[in-house]
């Protein structure tokens, strides 16, 4: 069979393809990962041509690879596959690039390569490389000065900042920037808050706001750099500005120009003068105010200020009220009359708002123009006939003043005689000036006779003339009687006289006769005799003969000697004195006395000695003539059963009084148990004298111990317990002083009292339980009032039995001083006086401050403000020509120094103000300064200026000084001043004083100072007095002297104690130094100063005398009384004790020395003084453990020699020590008992008990008891739980660290403690959760905290402790522990909200009462009981005071009203309310801040306040009149009626008109009582308009009563009443108004007004019905003219002609035309127009119509050839459309006609 071609050819070709397939060449491929470019990124700051990358690839035939990469950003080698980058790249342009990577191969065996290719994307990394940019530049904001911190700007432009990086790179952050290096401090980054706002992907907004508090005038803009950085690593910034400007708010009140305001002016200046300018403006210069300035305080109506405008300028001129210097408050300030001028503003010109006012000061120059003037028009005096030369007449208080100042007020004084006076009397001065003090002094005292014959001449009259210029302006009578004089003194024979005269005599036994004479006759030498003297009560004289004789009882031991003063007085008040000395001589008139009257001693039975000691002791008084106090004492009898006269049981030493015992006592030997003895004490005077005392000696047992003190100090050794403490003297009430502890041997501790019994209750109080002193609320420690000590005694009673027992110890509490007061200077103000030639360095004054402080030191400086006046008085504003104020210095010592050359002309009054400050100040440092004012005046030196030739008088230092003691008689001469004219080297009398700072001295005019009232120096403030006295020479030159008068004090006031005798109780047991009396005496003599301590005149100095005074001493400064060192007061030996107390002034002695005396009485009080004693130190005792309870042990017996009380002894065990409870000892007999089971308690060791004896007082012997228990058992003792008692509670703080003590567990074991079943360990039971937050030390027992406690989750925590013993078996015992934890104020209130929670919503209605609840709020605080007690307060939004909050006792917050609520006022308050603790003050809280929506203690509270229906709607306008033509058409618009309603909430005003009349004004019309129809009212808008046609009641008026009402009420509406005149133009006239019409409606109501005022006819009214703009004749409009068009209605209608006649009347037109120009009326016309009849029709307005004819035309006929030519073209479209029409559609045709349609215009007629 044949094979196709075909097939052929296709055979072979598969036969070659298997043949060759073994050569085909395999397509290469990239290495994945890391040749592929796969995950490839690349940085956009790569620089080109560097290699990024290499392209790997595995060939399957290992043939050579070529590579290639798609786009123009790389190249490839294609060899070796590396990647070079070949353009810079951009993230920011492109951030993902793509390419095409391909590799190939070779082929092989002539085969094709292959090649293969990959889509890459690479991801361009960014860098920062772009700076942030801002946008929408430039930036600026306008902000209010008043704005509050927090508040954004409203920036011009939104500052929009961009970054084009990406991720943190792009992150901009915007803050302000202030240049670091600026020369100047710039603040806008401290005023101004800049905060950034991310509002897209690399798009930031910032903003700005306020950060404190702006001032416009402080800076009115701000230009602020913004910074904007991104947020690389290096970041890139940008900066842009912000300009900020601070817009003024009206906060600054005016101010004054050149303020404040002086001038000099006469007095007789003219009316209408000119004085000076003033000028103000407002403080806000951003927008100043009109400035109103007016005058204030100008009392006197002197000035004026004129002004023309508000500009805050105004000159002061003088009014028509004539200036008058001598006006009584003028005068007293020295010519300077002083009041203020007021700047105002005035808020749009006329609203008064804030003011300022500035002092000004007119200094009223003297003009001569008052005449001089006596002070009385007669004098009477009397003159004693002795009167020496020279002698001013007394009683006569002359002055005459000239109320002008300087040479105006001189005068000249002369003497003219009337009556017998010739030559006797003279005048001085001479001459006068101002006020001056006129002396008359006598020349010739031989005229001044009273015994002579004729009677007549014992007057004498003369006057004194005043004259001006040698003219007699004034005069004053004088009449003088001369008095008969006494010139003798009495006088004694001898110059002193001294008796003897025993002291029993009799009353009036006569002692000796002593007599004075005197010389003198009459009444004069008639003499009068007195007794004066310490003890001159006890003696008596005749007041006529003299004499000395017993008055009453005199007693040797009181007073041995008298001395005393006779005072003989004549009938003229002469007195001499001589002294009397009187001695008593002693008898024998006193009887030993006991110092008891009964005494008594307790003695145990069998006793054979009194221990201690006992005595019976007498004192005899009686002097050593009568034995000198030597007593002897001997045993009367006794009731002893047993006693003999051989055999006496008891004896009495004769000479001591002690009593002995000569055999055992017995209770049985007498008939009561106790040995009562008669004991005889008798001095040896002569006769001698006796007395008896009972003795009571007891045989019994003792009772209740007194407390005993622990005491931390012991002022002597070996003396009582005291305490020693300190305490500031600033310290407050209730400071812990210190705390006396007392312990009660045989009682309970806690049981005592403490009390306070002396030392000073009044500084201090004690604790009753605790015996803790405290400082009291009415302390007063102020060491400069009070002491530094005080010496507090203090009580301890115990509770004790059959009566409490009183323990005394002294607590000597020291005050600390603090430096806490301010210096203070001796004196407030002081003068000087120095010349301008004074050199640098001279002394002007010394000041001194004194500070009570201890630790002060004062430094003194010269301090503002220094003032300073020229010599014609104005003050000195500048330094610049002369630096006054570095005229003078200050050192050290307070002294005031020249500092540089002083210039009179300048500056003739300096005034310097001095500070003192202490620089040790420690409280309120900045405080504790003074200030006082030095005036200096520089006096002008020159050669011919007068000298005072006084001694330590120079032009530098112009001081005289002198001195004087006090009490010197009145008239005294104290100084005569002296001076001359060193250019005529004569004498100058001419002296006046120019200032004084007394009124005991006065000075005439001749210079003689002398004495004018009594000088008490202890009533003088001031011991200097001083005077400035200006001599001046006929010349006219001046110089002053400043005259320095010391008053010297004498000793002119003995002591006076504050009692005669003092009388005081003690205890014997008191010792040195205990206080026991404080002894006050005073001494009216002054004692203040340092000179005058030293002086000692009133520094009084105390000491003792008397028989006991050697048993104490006395502080002879402070008068305390104390017990004598070393010695003991025994009460059993004297229970009486008495001495004197000697009070001296003056203590370095000397004649003037005066001293009183005192007596004190003492009672002694018995005390417990002598302990119980054991009969041996220690005792020792065994016992078994197994004995019986009630077993007795031992019997410790004790004995007590103290009597009563004191001797009774009570038993207790002090210490038990380890055997706590199993013993017991019997009180009274000090046997010992088991009391409680021994099994267990036996041990190797002893128990050592302490056994206390305590008598019924404070004394006790303790003695040790050594008590062995056998042990008979092994482990048998339980652990026994001391602490904690059943149902204890331990107490924890929760703010308690971890490890703080809790609670200390306290167990013992009967067991020997150094055996295991003795030794105890603790461990808390593993029982629920609670024992895990503690842990116990199980050694200790101390529980401690084991975690950290919080009372708000767990306040209770149940502990079982377990404490056991470590015995075989063990001995356990558990209790329970209660710990609860305290509460700890560590919460603070707060309000539980959010911190973007809307206020708290709180809604009430408007109008209720005071006081209701608006609401109720309520915080939060975790803490309980006062912890947790929340008040709260309004802290903003209450400014007005409507709100206030109360805390309730739920801890809630009561809202109340407390004022009006008004809602129409303000319809809600937003208030801010703080909670707070309720134990801390209000006054420490911010009353007012905005609301802080971090701080949780603060909560918005919005009040929203409902409105009630209490407002009725209330027409804008009540009374309206209008006037209507009567063409108007029908509905046209009239008037729109507006009520308005308060109420917020109030429905819609709904208008109605209820009534509406028309009356016609002409007999013709008819009226109409019903003519509602004729208008429409809108009942929802107000708006009237005419509802038909007005024509018919032309020349009428309708009157229509119109309501509001919004409410159902009928009474809630509003009344109106509308008038419409029906008016024709033709019957109205109008005014013309040369004003355009707006500015006329403004004052149209009041022109109208005055219009009716003048009128004269009350019955015609005027209404205005409209204005509008003027119309000329030739109808053109005038802009700036006004026609208002009127008619004057009566009680008919009036024309026009009648309108005319009523406003043209000759009386009211005067008062027109005022109204007319006031309101720019320039004529009055009619209203309507003229009918114009013809018109003459001129050239131009023919041509005119002809012209418009012609268009006319011509438009005619252009308008009929378009409508010619559109025609046309229809009807050839229209013949074309019919055509087409007729081809296209069937032939039946429908068509439709459209009716034309009219309009119609409506058509209006009259």
């Amino acid at each position: 069979m044949m094979i196709p071609f075909a097939y052929k050819v296709l055979l072979w070709s598969f036969i070659i393809g298997a043949t060759f397939g073994q050569l085909i060449n395999r397509a290469p491929h990239f290495v994945p990962g890391t040749g592929d470019l796969s995950k490839f990124s690349l940085s956009e700051n790569t620089q080109v041509a560097t290699p990024v990358y290499q392209l790997k690839g595995v060939d399957p035939e290992n043939g050579a690879l070529h590579y290639s990469i798609s786009g123009q950003h790389f190249t490839v080698d294609r060899s070796s596959g590396v990647v070079t980058l070949r353009e810079p790249l951009d993230r920011e342009t492109q951030d993902l690039l793509e390419v095409i990577i391909s590799i190939t191969d070779e082929g092989i065996a002539g085969s094709e390569p292959n090649t293969v290719s990959l889509r890459r994307e690479i991801t361009i990394l960014d860098e920062n490389d772009n700076v942030p940019e801002f946008h929408n530049r430039p930036y600026s904001a306008n902000i209010s000065e008043s704005s509050v911190a927090g508040t954004e700007l409203a920036i011009s432009n939104d500052i929009i900042t961009t970054d084009k990086d990406g991720g943190v790179n792009g992150d901009v952050s915007v803050s302000c920037f202030v240049e670091p290096n600026l020369i100047y401090v710039d603040d806008v980054c401290e005023t101004f808050n800049v905060w950034t706002e991310k509002i897209a992907e690399g798009t930031f907004r910032a903003h700005i706001s306020l950060a404190k508090q702006l001032d416009f005038e402080t800076r009115s803009a701000y230009i602020m750099t913004l910074k904007a950085s991104d947020g690389a690593a290096s970041p890139l910034t940008a900066f842009a500005t912000v300009a900020i400007d601070v817009l003024d708010v009206q906060d600054q009140p005016p101010m004054f120009l050149n303020a404040p305001y002086s001038a000099t002016v006469a007095e007789n200046t003219a009316p209408g003068t000119s004085i000076m300018s003033i000028k103000a403006r407002d403080g806000d210069t951003g927008s100043p105010r009109q400035i109103l300035l007016t005058l204030e305080s100008d009392d006197l109506g002197y000035f004026k200020l004129v002004t023309e405008k508000h500009n805050g300028e105004g000159v002061l001129q003088t009014t028509d009220v004539a200036l008058d210097r001598e006006n009584e408050n003028i005068l007293q300030n020295g010519g300077i009359y002083t009041f203020s001028v007021k700047a105002i503003e005035l808020i749009n010109d006329e609203v008064p708002a804030e003011f300022t006012t500035s002092l000004i000061t007119i200094v009223i120059t003297d003009v001569d123009d008052q005449v001089p003037k006596f002070n009385k028009q007669e004098f009477e005096i009397h003159v004693s006939e002795d009167i020496t030369r020279d002698t001013h007449l007394p009683g006569l208080t002359m002055t005459v003043t000239d109320d002008d100042l300087g040479a105006n007020s001189r005068y000249n004084l002369s003497l003219v005689n009337v009556e017998n006076s010739e030559g006797v009397f003279s005048v001085s001065p001479a001459q006068g000036e101002g006020r001056t003090p006129v002396v008359v002094k006598v020349l010739d005292t031989s005229k001044l006779d009273y015994d002579i014959d004729d009677v007549s001449k014992r007057v004498l009259v003369f006057d004194v003339v005043a004259s001006v210029r040698n003219k007699p302006v004034a005069s004053s009578r004088v009449t003088v009687h001369v008095l008969d004089a006494n010139d003798h003194s009495p006088e004694f024979p001898k110059s002193s006289y001294r008796f003897h005269v025993r002291e029993n005599a009799v009353i009036g036994h006569y002692i000796a006769s002593i007599t004075a004479t005197d010389k003198d006759s009459g009444d004069f030498g008639t003499l009068a005799y007195t007794l004066r003297g310490f003890g001159a009560e006890n003696f008596a004289t005749d007041l006529k003969n003299g004499g000395l004789k017993v008055a009453k009882n005199l007693d040797y031991e009181t007073q041995k000697s008298y001395s005393l003063t006779l005072e003989a007085r004549d009938g003229g008040a002469k007195v001499t004195n001589v002294n009397v000395f009187v001695e008593v001589d002693d008898v024998n008139d006193n009887s030993p006395m006991f110092e008891s009257t009964e005494y008594s001693r307790i003695i145990r039975d069998g006793a054979t000695t009194f221990d201690p000691q006992f005595f019976v002791r007498a004192s005899d008084v009686d002097g050593p003539d009568q034995g000198g106090g030597r007593v002897f004492y001997s045993i009367e009898s006794t009731n002893s059963i047993s006693d003999t006269e051989e055999n006496h049981v008891f004896s009495v030493d004769e000479n001591s009084g002690e009593i002995r015992i000569e055999r055992a006592v017995n209770s049985m030997d007498t008939p009561k148990g106790q040995y009562e003895l008669i004991v005889k004490a008798t001095d040896a005077g002569i006769p001698p004298l006796m007395n008896e005392t009972r003795v009571i000696i007891r045989v019994g047992i003792p009772g209740n111990q007194r407390p005993v003190f622990k005491g931390n100090y012991n002022r002597v050794p070996a003396g009582p317990a005291s305490y020693k403490a300190a305490v500031a003297e600033t310290a407050p009430p209730g400071t812990v002083v210190t705390t006396v502890t007392a312990n009660d041997p045989d009682g309970i501790d806690s049981l005592i009292n403490y009390y306070i019994a002396g030392g000073d209750r009044d500084n201090f109080l004690i604790n009753k339980k605790l015996g803790e002193i405290t400082v009291s609320p009415e302390s007063r420690l102020d060491l400069d009032s009070g002491f530094d000590q005080y010496d507090v005694i203090v009580h301890a009673v115990d509770s004790g039995s059959p009566i409490p027992e009183t323990a005394t110890t002294t607590v000597y509490i020291t005050i600390q001083d603090v430096n806490n007061k301010p210096p203070v200077f001796t004196l407030q103000n002081s003068t000087a006086y120095v010349s301008e030639r004074a050199k640098m360095g001279d002394k002007i004054l010394q000041v001194r401050a004194i500070d009570p402080d201890t630790d002060s030191r004062i430094v003194y400086s010269i301090t503002e403000p220094i003032r300073a006046v020229d010599k014609t008085g104005l003050s000195l504003r500048s330094t610049k020509l002369y630096d006054y104020k570095t005229a003078f210095k200050i050192n050290d010592n307070g002294e005031i120094l020249v500092n540089h050359a002083l210039d009179y002309k300048t500056a003739a009054v300096i005034t310097l103000t001095i500070m003192a400050k202490d620089v040790n100040a420690v409280v309120d440092p900045e405080k504790q300064i003074a200030k006082t004012e030095v005036t200096i005046y520089v006096q002008a030196y020159s050669d011919n200026n007068p000298i005072f030739l006084n001694e330590g008088w120079s032009f530098t230092n112009p001081n005289i000084k002198v001195s004087i003691e006090e009490e010197k008689p009145i008239g005294t001469k104290i100084l005569t001043l002296k001076a001359k004219d060193p250019v005529t080297n004569m004498p100058i009398g001419n002296f006046k004083v120019i200032l004084s700072n007394n009124d005991v001295l006065t000075m005439v005019p001749n210079g003689e100072i002398i004495l004018t009232k009594r000088l008490d120096y202890e009533s003088l403030t001031n011991k200097h007095l001083t005077f400035n006295i200006e001599a001046t020479s006929d010349a006219n030159r001046k110089s002053i002297a400043k005259v320095i008068v010391q008053v010297i004090d004498i000793n002119d006031n003995p002591p006076v104690f504050e009692k005669k005798v003092y009388k005081i109780n003690m205890f014997e047991s008191v010792r040195y130094p205990e206080n026991i009396l404080t002894i006050k005496a005073t001494d009216l003599d002054a004692s203040t100063t340092e000179e005058e301590i030293k002086r000692g005149y009133g520094v009084l100095r105390y000491s003792l005398i008397g028989e006991n005074s050697n048993l104490f001493i006395i502080n002879n400064k402070s008068g305390v009384i104390q017990v004598a060192p070393n010695v003991t007061i025994d009460r059993e030996r004297q229970s009486v004790l008495k001495f004197v107390v000697i009070a001296t002034d003056t203590p370095n002695g000397g004649p003037l020395a005066k001293k009183t005396s005192a007596e004190v009485f003492i009672d002694i009080l018995d005390v417990n003084d002598n302990a119980p004693k054991f009969s041996t130190k220690s005792f020792t005792a065994v016992v078994p453990e197994n004995v019986n309870l009630q077993t007795t042990v031992v019997n410790m017996t004790a004995y007590d020699p103290d009597e009563g009380l004191g001797g009774q002894i009570r038993y207790e065990i002090a210490d038990e020590g380890e055997s706590n409870g199993l013993f017991y000892i019997n009180q009274e007999t000090g046997e010992i008992k088991t009391m409680a089971p021994l099994t267990g308690k036996g041990r190797t060791d002893p128990y050592y008990l302490s056994v206390r004896a305590q008598d019924g007082g404070d004394l006790f012997t303790d003695v040790t008891l050594t008590l062995y228990i056998g042990d008979v058992s092994a482990n048998d003792g339980v652990p026994l739980f001391i602490k904690p008692a059943l149902d204890q509670v331990a107490y924890i703080s929760e703010n308690s660290t971890i490890g703080s003590s809790v609670f200390q567990i306290i167990a013992s074991d009967p067991d020997d403690p150094s055996l295991p079943q003795g030794k105890l360990t603790y461990k808390l039971l593993n029982d629920g959760t609670d024992y895990q937050s503690f842990k116990i030390d199980p050694q200790t027992g101390l529980i401690t905290t084991n975690k950290l406690l919080d009372r708000e989750k767990q306040d209770v925590y149940t502990l079982v402790v377990v404490v056991a013993d470590k015995g075989d078996p063990p001995q356990q015992a558990s209790r329970i522990l209660s710990v609860q934890v305290t509460d700890v104020d560590d919460h603070k209130p707060h309000f539980e909200r959010d911190l973007d929670d809307l206020p708290f919503n709180l809604v009430t209605v408007e109008e209720v009462s005071n006081g209701t609840i608006i609401g109720e709020i309520k915080a939060t605080d975790e803490d309980i009981g006062e912890n947790g007690a929340i008040d709260y307060i309004i802290i903003y939004g209450n400014e007005q005071g409507i709100f206030t909050i109360e805390r309730s006792a739920n801890n809630t917050g009561l809202i109340k009203n407390v004022g009006r609520l008004d809602r129409e006022e303000q319809s809600q308050y937003l208030l801010t309310i703080k909670c707070f603790k309720a134990k801390t003050s209000r006054n420490t809280l911010v009353t007012r801040k905005p609301y802080n929506r971090l701080d949780p203690s603060e909560m918005q509270v919005m009040i929203k306040i409902k409105d009630i229906d209490d407002n009725v709607p209330v027409f804008v306008n009540n009374n309206i009149t209008i006037g209507v033509r009567l063409n108007v058409p029908v509905d046209t618009a009239l008037i729109k009626l507006e009520a308005t309603d308060a109420d917020a909430d109030a429905e819609p005003i709904v208008y109605e008109i209820i009534s509406s009349t028309f009356k016609p004004l002409i007999e013709l019309g008819e009226p109409d009582d019903n003519a509602t129809s004729v208008f429409r009212l809108n009942a929802n808008t107000g708006e009237l308009r005419t509802a038909r046609s007005l024509v018919h009641f032309v020349d009428g008026v309708f009157r229509l009563n119109v309501v509001a009402n919004n409410s159902n009420i009928s009474t809630q509406q509003s009344h109106m009443t509308l008038q419409i005149y029906i008016v024709r133009d033709r019957d109205l006239l109008k005014f013309v108004f040369s004003k355009p019409p707006a500015e006329v409606r403004k004052s149209l109501a009041e022109f109208e007004n005055d219009i009716q005022q003048v009128m004269t006819m009350p019955d015609i009214a005027i209404h205005v019905y409209d204005t509008q703009f003027y119309a000329k004749h030739d109808n053109s409009l005038d802009f700036s003219s006004t026609s208002s068009c009127f008619q004057l209605i009566g009680k008919e209608v009036l024309s026009t002609k009648e309108m005319l006649d009523v406003l043209e009347d000759e009386s009211v037109a005067d008062e027109l035309k005022r109204v007319y120009d006031k309101y720019h009326v320039t004529n009055v016309a009619h209203c309507a127009p003229r009918i114009i009849t013809r018109a003459d029709a001129t050239l131009i307005q023919l041509w005119v119509l002809v012209i418009a004819c012609f268009i006319g035309f011509a438009g005619l006929i252009a308008s009929i050839t378009v409508c010619c030519m559109h025609c046309k073209y229809k009807n050839k479209t229209s013949k074309l459309l019919l055509q087409e029409s007729m081809s296209a559609v069937p032939p039946v045709s429908y068509l439709s006609a459209v009716p034309p349609r009219v309009y119609a215009e409506p058509l209006y007629s009259t």
